[in-house]
């Protein structure tokens, strides 16, 4: 499960294998949530970027859809005021804390349902 977690995040960071023997980083609920909510957003836009990149065979708009994903990502980033080394820590976290995975699978299935983000589901 863990690994379906990190594949399904796609921005594990090879580097923070060597911090798996160090003490892990404590996620706030608060950061978290901003985490999870950032997650889902890039989660649509890698659907998205799949789609659009199994369309086409060409190399250079192949190169052009990367780099436009990529962009995309890092304006998710922004706009949820977390940073590519925050991302991948807390991505780091879950992966290796039993307790931060649980939280962070009971948060996703919240807020992707609208529990808890202000939207009404009915």
């Amino acid at each position: 499960m863990a690994s379906a977690i990190v594949l399904s995040l796609g921005l594990w960071a090879p580097p923070f294998l060597s911090a798996q023997n160090q003490e892990l980083p404590q996620v706030t609920t608060d950061r978290m949530t901003i985490f999870v909510q950032a997650h889902i957003v890039i989660n649509e836009q890698r659907d998205d970027f799949h789609a659009e990149l199994g369309r086409t065979h060409e190399l250079q708009e192949r190169e052009r859809i990367r780099a436009l994903f990529q962009e995309g990502i890092q304006g998710i980033l922004a706009e949820s005021e977390i940073t590519q080394l925050e991302y991948d820590e807390i991505t780091l976290v879950i992966s290796i804390d039993e307790e931060q995975r649980l939280i962070f699978e009971r948060m996703l299935e919240e807020l992707s349902s609208g529990e808890g983000s202000g939207q009404r589901t009915d």
